[in-house]
């Protein structure tokens, strides 16, 4: 009877162990104390889901480990990117188990190699200041997967133009953080080609493709105006239009123009008149 009454009292100790709540503990923490073995590697790419995570439970307890936005993985070869995760993960690891996850991130070193499949990361520190407000800004709001997120990132992490920044809401964010204009025009950059994309290459290779913007303007008078691009040496690049009448009164347009090809440098995006020029605004790509 007494052998009965122990195995049942064991056998309830081992369901209630197993059943009680996760301890919810930060990956850092884990892995200082202990209860964490952690691998971490590239999963291709510096942008997406780009790291993986083989996290082995080596305490006697379930672990909940979070792994928040801004915990910057370093690179094993200093020539690769680090990787900064932008989209905090909840993972759940039964004791004595391990698992397999992959993170989404970002590269916060545009000017080195692109990580490749396999390239081995070791846990970095969090990031700090505007950074680490970038990155909880695109957690919180779901931006992770935005194709203009890591655009954002490299504003903050490499001082970038902010010109890169296609998405109106997040351009504007990184400009009051930053304390900088909101950009009156967005450009656009090819894909990179095959080669670009190996591992190693430089993520941040950069050929504008097109330019676009809003042009807002007064007209004290009614007339007809033009509307075109200019180099530095005042030589007209590209017409949007010629010879259109315009009301007296305030306008704006969105303009668009093709700068494939083009020289990467200064430009200008001018409305001229019969007197001359109107308005211009300066661009650079």
């Amino acid at each position: 009877m007494k052998t009965t009454i122990r195995l049942t009292t064991f056998l309830l100790a081992v369901f209630c162990q197993q059943n009680l709540p996760a301890q919810v503990i930060d990956l850092a923490d884990a892995i200082k104390k202990g209860y964490l073995a952690v691998t971490a590697s590239g999963a291709g790419g510096h942008s997406g889901e780009c790291l993986k995570l083989n996290l082995q439970n080596k305490s006697k307890k379930k672990l909940d480990v979070r792994i928040p936005a801004g915990q910057v993985f370093e690179a094993g070869d200093s020539s690769l990117q680090n990787l900064m995760v932008a989209k905090e993960e909840r993972l759940l690891v039964e004791s004595g188990r391990s698992r397999v996850a992959k993170l989404f991130g970002f590269c916060v070193e545009a000017g080195d190699g692109s990580p490749g499949d396999g390239s081995l990361f070791r846990l970095g520190k969090m990031a700090e200041g505007n950074l680490l407000k970038m990155a909880k800004y695109l957690s919180d709001n779901n931006l992770h997967q935005n194709p203009s997120a890591q655009y954002a990132v490299w504003a903050v992490s490499d001082a970038e133009r902010l010109e890169g920044i296609g998405d109106a809401g997040l351009a504007k964010f990184v400009a009051d953080l930053l304390g900088k204009p909101v950009p009156e025009y967005h450009v656009e950059y090819q894909a990179p080609p095959q080669d670009r994309l190996l591992p190693g290459q430089p993520a941040n290779w950069r050929e504008a493709l097109a330019m676009n913007g809003l042009f807002y303007y007064d007209l004290a008078s009614d007339q007809q105006v033009d509307f075109g691009l200019y180099n530095e040496a005042g030589e007209l690049v590209h017409t949007l239009f010629k010879n259109r009448l315009q009301k007296r009164g305030s306008h704006k347009f969105r303009f668009e123009f093709e700068i494939r090809g083009l020289p990467k440098g200064k430009y200008f995006a001018r409305l001229t008149g019969r007197g001359g020029a109107l308005k211009e605004l300066a661009v650079e790509f």
